[in-house]
């Protein structure tokens, strides 16, 4: 029997798990970069060119995407469930297209092409194996013995997976990013970006320094800028308006009082004889070993903060009063004292008690349950009155995308209900990080415009903003005029108008100064001026318009330049195939029939 044999038994679950880490990673790492009730008898979440992504597969691609987030240690709160959940439904669709494609395209992996990647390309899976490994690390001609030397059909499962799960993708990808290139031009360009250097002095007049008294304006003035831009910035989406009982997750005295009591126990063992420091490592409650126990000689200066008061009026010996900081208790010991020069220093140990308030969040629960059978069976306006927790209301102001309540933080389940649901309705109860909620959808307000007098002021604001940026552009041509023809220096421009400013700035184009940096037209205005040269008038995004003059420009040193172009390189050409990636695959999602029905499972 093969060696490779000897593995087969495991085998199928770590197919299973490399297939669907593979899958996330082309569409994260290669592109792109995401729970609720069954609804209706539908078995799946969306449609792609009729091809359906079925809700159980969807769960398994959103649930390897949690598991990505947590090994990154970002935390799993709503915001981030959030995120995973639009990750995972862009990463199913991104699976199926790519399918359909490797079907459409025909892409078939011959045998050589199997062997060359098994030749050079080892499955990480298999270079974890301990027969592949001496003194703990892969060896590589281990590997080839047994490549080179199969006693039966030991590969046939790796060969499988490979050729349906690894090497279409692998070789659809190679076929979109074949066209990519980086000519030498592109690569001094960048590298002139980078790495050269300018001296310029500039003119602008900003629109901060332009009285709003220059900036006249007439009603007429007002009623046009709204019929301008009346689609794009007055519209006024459908509102959802609601009222919800609340329960925030805050601790109560209970639990302050359980930890209370704890520490007293603690210091009462100690007072009894045992080891203070023992007890710390022991019933600390914390993962960062350096935070308790005993913290060797620290001066006032170099413990925490909330330490330093406590700490120096103790004498040696002490066991202070428990200090709360955030949601913690520390109980701490003053071993010892001395000088240190002209400065004391303090032996610390200290015991770490975190706030354990799943009693009391549990309690809250079970009133939010309790509330919501109330308002079932009376109505919720009854069942307020016996209710011991506050109301608010909420009238609009809220999306799906910015799914954001003042009191209650980031709430997108409440948002989708919200969205989901008709005047009169009452919510299950929702939770998120910050409280429990039982809400009732009282008005739905239909897609209208803010009327023009209620904005009038901002309209005044607006048309004052664009008639001064006129003001700007018009001044700073016939400056830039005077200028070319002679008339005055660009130092002299302050003095021949009153509201323009001059400097002079050093800057690289990747790292462009201030106000420029959000000038689109920046760069190009650079690039294209010759030694001593002087531009036309631009606009420096909201800053006003301006002209630059170039004073000097760094040389290229031919030495750096040649050390510098393979990371220059490489980089642009990462740039590129990520560009790509992202037009192939938005142009594939593009002309695709794409249905989504992740609302009726409460996804979206």
């Amino acid at each position: 029997m093969g060696i490779m044999n000897k593995m087969r038994d495991r085998m199928g679950i770590i197919l299973i798990i490399l297939v669907l880490a593979f899958v996330v990673t082309i569409v994260i790492d290669w592109g792109a970069g995401g729970v609720g009730t069954f609804m209706g008898g539908r078995d799946h979440v969306g449609v792609v060119n009729g091809e359906k992504i079925k809700i159980n597969e969807f769960y398994e691609i959103y649930n390897g995407v949690l598991e990505q987030y947590r090994q990154a240690g970002m935390e799993l709160d709503a915001q981030n469930s959030e995120m995973a959940l639009q990750q995972a439904w862009e990463t199913a669709v991104d699976q199926v297209l790519w399918n359909q494609e490797i079907k459409r395209l025909g892409v078939h992996i011959t045998d050589a092409e199997l062997f060359h990647y098994l030749e050079n390309n080892p499955p990480e899976f298999l270079k974890n194996q301990e027969v592949f490994l001496t003194d703990g690390e892969f060896d590589r001609q281990k590997y080839l013995n047994v490549l080179y030397n199969p006693q039966g059909n030991e590969w046939l499962e790796i060969e499988l997976y490979l050729r349906q799960n690894v090497l279409p993708y692998q070789k659809l990808n190679d076929m979109i990013i074949s066209s990519v290139i980086v000519d030498e031009q592109e690569i001094r360009n960048a590298y002139i970006d980078q790495y050269v250097t300018y001296e310029a002095e500039y003119v602008a007049v900003p629109l901060h320094r332009i009285p709003d008294s220059l900036a006249v304006y007439r009603e007429e003035d007002l009623q046009a800028f709204y019929q301008k831009h009346k689609e794009t910035r007055y519209k006024q989406e459908e509102r959802r308006n609601f009222r919800y009982v609340y329960w925030m997750k805050v601790p109560s005295a209970r639990d302050s009082a359980a930890v209370l009591n704890d520490l007293e126990d603690f210091a009462q063992r100690h007072r009894e004889g045992e080891d203070f420091d023992q007890l710390a490592q022991i019933f600390s409650d914390t993962q960062d070993a350096g935070s308790s126990g005993d913290l060797g000689w620290l001066t006032r200066e170099d413990m925490r903060s909330q330490y330093r008061t406590a700490v120096s009026k103790g004498k040696k010996d002490d066991v202070l009063e428990p200090l709360m900081i955030g949601d913690e208790y520390h109980l701490i010991k003053i071993k010892d004292i001395r000088k240190s020069g002209d400065k004391e220093e303090y032996r610390l140990s200290v015991l770490i008690r975190r706030l354990d308030p799943v009693n009391t969040y549990d309690f809250y629960a079970s009133e939010a349950e309790a509330f919501l059978l109330d308002a079932e069976s009376y109505g919720f306006s009854r069942a307020l009155q016996d209710a011991g927790a506050p109301l608010d209301t909420v009238q609009g102001g809220f999306t799906r995308e910015f799914p954001y309540f003042n009191r209650l933080g980031y709430f997108p389940a409440l948002a989708k209900w919200a969205f989901r649901s008709k005047a009169g309705n009452i919510s299950p109860v929702f939770e998120n990080e910050n409280a429990y909620v039982v809400a009732e959808l009282y008005s739905v307000e239909p897609e209208s415009y803010l009327p023009y007098e209620s904005i009038r002021p901002s309209l005044v604001r607006a048309v004052v903003a664009e008639k001064k940026a006129g003001i700007s552009e018009e001044a700073v041509i016939k400056l830039q005029d005077d200028l070319v023809h002679g008339a005055i220096t660009a130092e002299e421009a302050p003095a021949k108008y009153a509201y323009a400013e001059y400097k002079k700035i050093n800057f690289t184009l990747s790292n462009p100064p201030y106000p420029f940096a959000a000038a689109p037209s920046f760069p190009d205005v650079v690039r294209n001026l010759p030694p001593s040269g002087i531009s036309a008038a631009f606009r420096a995004g909201q800053y006003g318009s301006a002209f630059i003059r170039q004073l000097s420009k760094s040389e290229i040193d031919p030495e750096e330049y040649q050390i510098r172009v393979p990371v220059v390189r490489d980089a642009l050409m990462q740039e590129k195939q990520q560009m790509a990636y992202q037009k192939w695959i938005e142009h594939l999602r593009e002309k695709s029939d794409i249905k989504d029905y992740r609302s009726e499972f409460g996804l979206n």
